[in-house]
């Protein structure tokens, strides 16, 4: 799929064999890889679908384009995904497109969540084609029911609009803002930082010994010692664990705040009634916070009897 035009883009090839790599760490990131298989699929195009937290880079095998999902985190991809893509090997005549995924959407200071990726696919011989944010239920602080029904509502719409884009040949890259590019480089530090935070969670009383957090967890970073979960030092902060826990038993000692209480369930949110025509209301959030969601809900081109 990477045969370049006189211009040096990729020319547009159909692809053979479409790899979608994706880590999710509370279930968003995973439904909208799926949603785009689902779509390639409507077009006759079969998808590989990898979880990235399970599998070799070194065998993830040559494809014609190479899909990569991955959450924001401290304003870049998650780092279990920039050190897969690190690890890859190089290929050659491969395209690449990037898609993230967040609660914020694309304004500051996330636009160059993808810089890093991006420039380590290019390492690897990829020819980047396209790049975009996909808006997921916020999974930290509250739960606002509308909204999440809204973003989950809509979702097929947006993948279906971005699989016509590539399927056309459409070349999609953005230019990150300077100071969203250093917000990015400190993000590093945000990397960081998640270890402590995993260092800082336990289980209560609560916990019934039933091992789901440490077999789940993608940094193999909980080990069970008598029944009880014991949290190591190399935690990405993907929340897998608090939120899986059918015993609501795991908690963090730091930022205790921004756990919901009542757990974060997108199976549960999916299986909601659509919304209604003008069910969802955009006076009632702030423009300013909310600017990159309300953007990403209502384009020019509203969703026909979604939203007001």
């Amino acid at each position: 799929m990477n045969k370049l035009k006189a211009d040096g883009w990729p020319a547009f090839i159909k692809p053979n064999r479409l790899t979608l790599a994706y880590f999710s760490g509370t279930g968003c990131t995973k439904m909208v890889c799926e949603c785009f298989a689902k779509q390639f699929a409507e077009h006759g195009i079969s998808s590989r679908i990898i979880d990235i937290a399970d599998h070799d880079p070194m065998e993830a095998g040559q494809a014609d384009l190479l899909m990569i999902f991955s959450p924001v985190y401290a304003f870049r991809l998650v780092s279990i995904v920039e050190e897969w893509v690190e690890k890859l090997p190089s290929v050659p005549d491969a395209s690449a497109v990037v898609i993230s995924v967040s609660a914020g959407g694309e304004i500051s200071p996330n636009t160059a969540c993808r810089v890093r990726t991006k420039r380590l696919l290019k390492s690897k011989g990829y020819a980047v084609i396209y790049e975009k944010m996909i808006v997921m239920p916020l999974n930290l602080v509250y739960k606002d029911e509308k909204l999440n029904r809204a973003l989950i509502a809509v979702l097929p719409a947006r993948v279906k609009q971005i699989v016509s884009d590539i399927l056309s040949g459409h070349i999609q890259l953005s230019r990150p803002k300077l100071r969203d590019r250093l917000f990015a480089a400190a993000g590093k530090a945000g990397h960081s930082g998640a270890r402590s935070f995993g260092a800082s969670i336990s289980a209560s009383s609560e916990c019934n010994s039933c091992g789901i957090c440490a077999r789940d967890c993608p940094q193999k970073n909980i080990s069970m010692f008598d029944g009880i979960p014991k949290f190591g030092n190399s935690c990405i902060a993907c929340l897998k664990c608090i939120y899986a826990c059918p015993k609501y038993a795991i908690s963090p000692g730091k930022a205790k705040f921004a756990i919901i209480k009542d757990g974060f369930d997108l199976k549960k949110m999916s299986e909601m009634p659509p919304l209604e025509p003008g069910e969802l209301d955009y006076g009632a959030y702030n423009k300013f916070i909310w600017k990159g969601v309300i953007d990403y809900l209502d384009p020019p081109e509203k969703p026909a009897g979604l939203l007001k």
